[in-house]
């Protein structure tokens, strides 16, 4: 039950970093967080490493295809880990 809870905890979490979320499901995981350190700990840094990867991409003029390519590739490997 626990890795179930974890997963759909990484899902949602994904959903609000690509703000993809409705605002029901970002305050039902700000509600969360609060609550869950082990969450909150991973939701600040996918929230560090999205803006790092954003900045870098802005400043170097990085193709479109590429930077969407990564996103995906970053959202699916982490999905597996979880």
């Amino acid at each position: 039950m626990e890795v179930e809870q974890n997963q759909a905890c990484t899902e949602l979490l994904q959903l609000v970093i690509d703000g993809q979320a409705t605002k029901e499901q970002h305050q039902e995981l700000m509600k969360h967080l609060e609550e869950c350190e082990s969450c909150r700990e991973e939701y600040l840094l996918s929230k560090v490493i999205k803006e790092s990867l954003k900045s870098h991409v802005k400043a170097n003029g990085t193709p479109k295809d590429l930077v969407n390519s990564i996103q995906n590739k970053i959202s699916d490997t982490a999905a597996s880990i979880k």
